[in-house]
């Protein structure tokens, strides 16, 4: 063997050696960020696993708040962006979530233990700048004074950062605000029978701490309800939940001392006699050519023996109702 095949060969082991060694760096180096990839996984996971909210919403809670346009025309819906619904605020056996309206509002819905949702609830801009507070209070019939009291809502007020709950005997709990200022808070047991029995109030205020908003619970608020029988003219509309612009039926209930006779006034010259049942009930089939007359309220009146009105009641279609409510007060 020549020198120079000598050095050849030498060349070519030490080049070897040298193509070894860099792909053995290679794989010491994927090896190392693939570790490195899976420790920002563990650790992105144990912050979610401490995180307190934004999870998103359960599919029965996206049902709800996509219900609140269920039957209604495409000018009247707010559309909630239901697929982003998540939770902003949270206790150990109470969430409240929220979806965002187009127009800055938004529907949120307070889920209580078992996952219990008990309805969402729709605030548009228009109504955010008439109230600083919202509150939430759902009941139950027939609930005892020791039963859970839950409440949820928001600060409306862009300077609110602090919510406390008074009680009636002066003592007050502070409430913690969840993101974007909304708040679940569940009556701590010592003070349910003060709160089924007199009522709250919230009070909102500022980092510098004057009042910025308020919404007094009354004592009332979870007393069953008034029967249909007890108003002087109790009118109940008939609708398919497809189309809420349409009404199919009316039926009630006349009280009104002296009420012999019951009129609907379509406002059209169309005048419509009632018959009043011996109990006070009455119905009413809407004819088929009327289904749509009702996106504009008709005046349903009870009158006495003289043909004088004693009792009297708006009636209209679910939409107007549900669009009256979202133009705002």
């Amino acid at each position: 063997m020549t020198p120079t095949d000598a050095l050849h060969r030498d060349l070519q082991t030490a080049y070897a050696r040298h193509l070894d060694l860099r792909a053995r760096r290679r794989r010491l180096a994927r090896v190392a960020a693939v570790a490195c990839a899976t420790s920002l996984v563990v650790v992105g996971a144990g912050f979610g696993a401490v995180a307190l909210l934004g999870w998103p919403a359960p599919l029965h809670v996206k049902n709800e708040l996509a219900s609140v346009d269920r039957g209604l025309p495409a000018d009247l819906r707010i559309n909630p962006d239901v697929e982003h619904a998540s939770a902003v605020a949270a206790t150990a056996t109470a969430t409240l979530y929220a979806a965002s309206l187009q127009d800055g509002g938004s529907c949120t819905e307070i889920v209580t233990a078992g996952d219990r949702g008990r309805g969402a609830r729709c605030t548009t801009a228009a109504e955010l700048a008439q109230r600083a507070l919202d509150v939430t209070l759902p009941t139950d019939d027939g609930a005892g004074p020791d039963s859970p009291v839950v409440l949820g809502g928001r600060i409306n007020a862009a300077d609110g950062s602090t919510l406390e709950a008074v009680y009636a005997d002066g003592s007050s709990d502070s409430v913690e605000l969840g993101e974007g200022r909304y708040f679940v808070f569940e009556v701590p047991a010592r003070h349910r029978p003060s709160v089924h029995a007199s009522g709250l109030e919230l009070v909102a205020r500022s980092s510098g701490g004057s009042v910025v908003g308020r919404s007094t619970i009354p004592a009332d608020w979870d007393d069953s309800a008034v029967p249909d029988t007890a108003a002087p003219l109790y009118v109940s509309t008939r609708s398919n939940e497809s189309d809420l612009t349409k009404v199919y039926g009316l039926e009630g209930h006349v009280s009104a001392p002296g009420a012999v006779t019951l009129e609907l006034d379509y406002g059209d010259g169309d005048r419509v006699p009632i018959p009043i049942q011996p109990d006070g009930s009455y119905v009413y089939a809407v004819p088929a050519e009327r289904f749509d007359d009702f996106m504009q309220p008709r005046k349903l009146e009870a009158r006495d023996e003289h043909a004088a009105v004693v009792a009297s009641a708006q009636v209209a279609a679910v939409a107007y109702w549900r669009g009256r409510e979202r133009s705002g007060p």
